[in-house]
């Protein structure tokens, strides 16, 4: 099964729906929508909330997470409208990145929060290459728009815009793009040995642009793409993602050993 993150109204990028359903969590519960895509089993989740109306900084991106894991997801796209910070990218780009820079901390720090004890994840890698192949191929084929498959995302806290001093520094450090939902679940996936990447759209360019001249993309422009990376990701990972704790079992909690 592959999981789906994305705003309400890119539901309809599934080709069937199947049923809603509620998946209950040690972080709460989390409304999902179960259906199809080129014969595969999806998840989608709305990852602002079932009214579609959840700023960022208070989603609840744990809980997304780990009803995803509990479905048996172990594959799982982001799709979202960020702003553009490097001068390299534009408005209406197509991006698939490949490395983040984590500008923000929230609760919690770890899926295993409360635990006594658990390994460190290593990120030299934080996003799936297999499903970042599958993205750029599939965006390539089905758009007409630029593909940049290589970006450094820089995650912020969020709600409120960033200062003009604020996004030259990041723009110094090396920044591509610029969001407020990757972390912490890119963290959460790689310690529940999932394999997760994104597609964005550059909306805007931070700092220039008010937020009410964001450029999103249709649903209807997204739909094939997004059915055409799903069909493209291998029935087998060969990646690495989902061995994040090989030789190191006897430190998970069993909880988690047992879901596994």
């Amino acid at each position: 099964m592959i999981g789906i993150l994305g705003a309400s109204q890119y539901e309809s990028v599934l080709e069937t729906q199947n049923e809603r359903t509620v998946v209950t969590t040690r972080f709460g519960d989390v409304p999902v929508l179960k259906g199809e895509i080129e014969g595969r089993e999806i998840a989608y989740i709305r990852r602002f909330g079932w009214e579609n109306n959840l700023a960022s900084d208070v989603v609840n991106h744990a809980a997304n997470a780990l009803a995803f894991r509990s479905l048996g997801v172990r594959r799982v796209i982001t799709m979202n409208g960020f702003g553009g910070v490097s001068q390299e990218v534009q408005v209406n780009d197509l991006v698939i990145y490949n490395d983040y820079i984590r500008m923000v901390e929230r609760s919690p720090t770890t899926i295993f929060v409360g635990e006594p004890r658990w390994p460190r994840a290593h990120m030299k890698e934080p996003f799936c290459p297999e499903v970042r192949d599958a993205l750029a191929e599939a965006s390539r084929e089905n758009s007409g728009r630029r593909v940049i498959d290589r970006a450094v995302n820089i995650c912020v806290q969020g709600p409120h815009d960033e200062t003009p001093a604020e996004i030259e520094a990041y723009r110094r450090l090396g920044a591509d793009i610029i969001c407020t939902t990757v972390y912490p679940e890119v963290v959460y996936f790689r310690e529940l040995e999932m394999c997760f990447a994104g597609i964005c759209w550059v909306c805007d360019m931070a700092g220039e642009d008010d937020e009410r001249d964001r450029v999103m993309i249709s649903p209807e422009e997204l739909a094939p793409i997004m059915r055409a990376a799903v069909a493209a990701i291998p029935d087998t990972a060969r990646c690495a993602c989902q061995s994040t704790w090989a030789g190191n079992e006897e430190k998970l909690p069993a909880w988690y050993r047992e879901m596994r």
